[in-house]
């Protein structure tokens, strides 16, 4: 690990350029991922369901469709699990109370339909970003909600360009960790 030239001097690095990042609206920059617009997250109310499903039992073996969409590269993946033991028999409530994090678009005994929205690059991209020591690393998205560092790239944020460093503070996505490898060369 690199020892920083002044002491707090990564912390107002790091600082600086998140206000930027905010300040320019949260831009990415990608390499040869996708460049479909980013779905906007908002806080909206849950879409209105029905009084008939608001009402019923969810039954045993209640299929749940999860639609995880990923704001940062515009993909979205769905995983068809089944209700888990603790709903059989519960209300629209219950299931909303269960999956506070899902917006749940449709309820019914055999069958539920949710979705959540996630600002995270999907499992298929591998993503250049900055660790909590200012480290560079390669991550990949393998919990669906969560990043995991895959691969040290063996260099300090302070290596690069003002420009370069405030695209890595905002994680890069790629379509493979040779693209990105090979990004992190010429910059």
């Amino acid at each position: 690990m690199k020892k920083m030239k002044k002491p707090g001097s990564f912390h107002g690095v790091l600082l600086a350029a998140c206000a930027l990042a905010l300040a320019a609206g949260l831009m990415t920059e990608t390499a040869k991922a996708p460049e479909l617009e980013p779905p906007a997250l908002t806080d909206a109310a849950q879409p209105a369901v029905g009084a008939a499903e608001q009402g019923a039992s969810i039954a045993s073996g209640c299929e749940i469709i999860q639609t995880m969409a990923f704001s940062r590269c515009g993909h979205s993946v769905t995983r068809r699990v089944r209700a888990p033991e603790a709903l059989v028999g519960a209300d629209f409530a219950a299931v909303q109370d269960y999956y506070g994090l899902w917006q749940i678009e449709a309820c019914a005994p055999e069958h539920i339909d949710m979705r959540r929205e996630i600002p995270l690059f999907c499992p298929i991209h591998t993503v250049a970003g900055v660790n909590e020591a200012g480290d560079v690393v390669l991550l990949r998205n393998m919990y669906g909600d969560g990043m995991a560092v895959v691969k040290d790239a063996g260099r300090s944020l302070e290596d690069f360009s003002p420009e370069a460093r405030e695209a890595l503070l905002l994680n890069i996505g790629f379509d493979t960790e040779a693209d990105a490898e090979a990004w992190l060369r010429e910059h």
